[in-house]
Protein backbone atom coordinates (compact mmCIF):
# COMPACT_ATOMS: atom_id res chain seq x y z
CA UNK A 1 0.00 0.00 0.00
CA UNK A 2 1.15 3.49 -0.96
CA UNK A 3 1.87 6.16 1.99
CA UNK A 4 -1.02 8.01 1.34
CA UNK A 5 -1.67 10.45 3.94
CA UNK A 6 -1.49 13.63 3.18
CA UNK A 7 -3.56 16.00 5.35
CA UNK A 8 -3.42 15.84 9.51
CA UNK A 9 -7.05 14.51 10.09
CA UNK A 10 -6.39 11.14 7.72
CA UNK A 11 -3.57 10.18 10.92
CA UNK A 12 -5.85 12.10 13.30
CA UNK A 13 -9.14 9.71 12.13
CA UNK A 14 -7.14 6.48 11.91
CA UNK A 15 -5.31 7.44 15.87
CA UNK A 16 -8.92 8.08 17.18
CA UNK A 17 -10.18 4.60 15.46
CA UNK A 18 -7.42 3.22 17.06
CA UNK A 19 -8.16 4.26 20.22
CA UNK A 20 -11.79 3.59 20.48
CA UNK A 21 -11.17 0.08 19.46
CA UNK A 22 -9.06 -0.31 22.14
CA UNK A 23 -10.92 1.49 25.12
CA UNK A 24 -12.46 -1.59 26.39
CA UNK A 25 -8.84 -3.41 26.16
CA UNK A 26 -7.72 0.06 28.12
CA UNK A 27 -9.63 0.42 30.19
CA UNK A 28 -10.63 3.87 29.04
CA UNK A 29 -14.06 5.36 29.59
CA UNK A 30 -14.72 7.99 27.33
CA UNK A 31 -12.36 9.09 23.92
CA UNK A 32 -13.16 12.06 22.93
CA UNK A 33 -11.35 14.60 20.26
CA UNK A 34 -10.35 17.96 19.61
CA UNK A 35 -11.79 20.73 21.75
CA UNK A 36 -14.29 18.58 22.93
CA UNK A 37 -16.04 19.61 26.41
CA UNK A 38 -17.68 16.96 27.37
CA UNK A 39 -15.73 14.19 29.42
CA UNK A 40 -18.12 12.12 31.35
CA UNK A 41 -16.23 9.61 33.08
CA UNK A 42 -12.53 8.84 33.93
CA UNK A 43 -10.10 8.13 32.38
CA UNK A 44 -10.50 9.79 29.56
CA UNK A 45 -8.68 10.16 26.27
CA UNK A 46 -8.61 13.21 24.21
CA UNK A 47 -7.08 13.55 20.78
CA UNK A 48 -6.18 16.78 19.16
CA UNK A 49 -4.74 17.86 15.96
CA UNK A 50 -1.25 19.78 16.69
CA UNK A 51 0.21 20.84 13.48
CA UNK A 52 1.65 20.14 9.78
CA UNK A 53 5.56 20.77 9.45
CA UNK A 54 6.45 20.37 5.60
CA UNK A 55 10.03 20.92 3.66
CA UNK A 56 11.17 20.23 0.70
CA UNK A 57 11.87 16.74 0.05
CA UNK A 58 12.95 15.88 -3.82
CA UNK A 59 11.95 17.13 -6.64
CA UNK A 60 8.01 17.76 -6.40
CA UNK A 61 7.49 16.09 -3.01
CA UNK A 62 7.71 17.36 0.56
CA UNK A 63 8.22 15.56 3.99
CA UNK A 64 5.42 16.06 5.89
CA UNK A 65 5.12 15.78 9.36
CA UNK A 66 1.77 15.27 11.40
CA UNK A 67 1.83 16.38 15.08
CA UNK A 68 -0.77 15.08 16.90
CA UNK A 69 -1.66 15.40 21.03
CA UNK A 70 -3.13 12.52 22.92
CA UNK A 71 -4.02 13.57 26.18
CA UNK A 72 -4.62 10.79 28.93
CA UNK A 73 -7.04 12.11 31.71
CA UNK A 74 -6.79 10.04 34.39
CA UNK A 75 -8.70 11.27 37.29
CA UNK A 76 -10.27 14.89 38.52
CA UNK A 77 -7.68 16.30 40.99
CA UNK A 78 -8.47 15.44 44.86
CA UNK A 79 -6.64 14.43 48.00
CA UNK A 80 -6.95 11.16 46.59
CA UNK A 81 -5.77 11.46 43.41
CA UNK A 82 -3.25 14.25 44.06
CA UNK A 83 -0.14 12.35 42.37
CA UNK A 84 0.42 10.23 39.66
CA UNK A 85 -0.46 6.74 40.71
CA UNK A 86 1.36 2.97 38.93
CA UNK A 87 -1.97 2.99 37.38
CA UNK A 88 -2.05 6.08 35.94
CA UNK A 89 1.52 5.41 34.22
CA UNK A 90 0.63 1.95 33.14
CA UNK A 91 -2.33 3.69 31.31
CA UNK A 92 -0.02 5.69 30.09
CA UNK A 93 2.24 3.24 28.64
CA UNK A 94 -0.21 0.94 26.94
CA UNK A 95 -1.74 3.75 25.54
CA UNK A 96 2.09 4.74 23.83
CA UNK A 97 2.08 0.84 22.97
CA UNK A 98 -0.93 1.19 21.36
CA UNK A 99 -0.03 3.62 18.91
CA UNK A 100 3.49 1.81 18.55
CA UNK A 101 1.64 -1.17 17.47
CA UNK A 102 1.34 0.36 14.21
CA UNK A 103 4.08 3.02 13.37
CA UNK A 104 3.19 3.21 9.26
CA UNK A 105 -0.87 3.36 10.37
CA UNK A 106 -1.81 0.52 8.40
CA UNK A 107 0.97 1.48 6.07
CA UNK A 108 -0.59 4.84 5.10
CA UNK A 109 2.48 6.86 6.29
CA UNK A 110 6.27 6.06 6.36
CA UNK A 111 6.76 6.15 10.08
CA UNK A 112 4.80 7.72 13.68
CA UNK A 113 5.87 7.29 16.97
CA UNK A 114 5.35 8.93 20.64
CA UNK A 115 8.04 11.38 20.60
CA UNK A 116 7.23 12.53 24.19
CA UNK A 117 5.53 11.77 27.85
CA UNK A 118 4.32 14.70 30.21
CA UNK A 119 2.64 13.99 32.98
CA UNK A 120 1.12 16.21 34.95
CA UNK A 121 -2.09 18.48 36.79
CA UNK A 122 -3.99 20.34 34.03
CA UNK A 123 -6.94 22.35 34.22
CA UNK A 124 -10.32 21.71 32.13
CA UNK A 125 -11.89 25.01 31.93
CA UNK A 126 -15.78 24.05 30.92
CA UNK A 127 -19.15 25.79 31.11
CA UNK A 128 -19.40 24.27 34.60
CA UNK A 129 -16.03 26.07 35.72
CA UNK A 130 -12.78 24.56 35.92
CA UNK A 131 -11.47 21.68 37.68
CA UNK A 132 -7.97 20.13 38.30
CA UNK A 133 -7.54 16.97 36.24
CA UNK A 134 -4.42 14.50 36.85
CA UNK A 135 -3.15 13.94 33.31
CA UNK A 136 -0.48 12.91 31.16
CA UNK A 137 0.37 14.26 27.60
CA UNK A 138 1.14 12.08 24.99
CA UNK A 139 3.22 14.21 21.52
CA UNK A 140 2.86 11.76 18.78
CA UNK A 141 5.25 12.45 15.25
CA UNK A 142 3.93 10.83 11.89
CA UNK A 143 5.69 11.52 8.64
CA UNK A 144 5.30 11.43 5.22
CA UNK A 145 6.13 12.48 1.40
CA UNK A 146 3.49 13.50 -0.53
CA UNK A 147 3.60 15.38 -4.00
CA UNK A 148 3.30 18.74 -4.70
CA UNK A 149 -0.10 18.22 -6.09
CA UNK A 150 -1.43 16.72 -3.11
CA UNK A 151 -0.26 18.66 -0.63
Amino acid sequence: MAQDYYDILQPFDYILGMLTDAQPALGVEYVAENDEDLLPAYPAILVQCDRTDREIHTTNMFRVVFHLDIWVFHAELSVSTATRSRKDIQLATDVRKLLHSDRTLGGHIIHGFVDGEFPGISARVTDMGQTGVVTTRLTWSGSNRVLFDLS
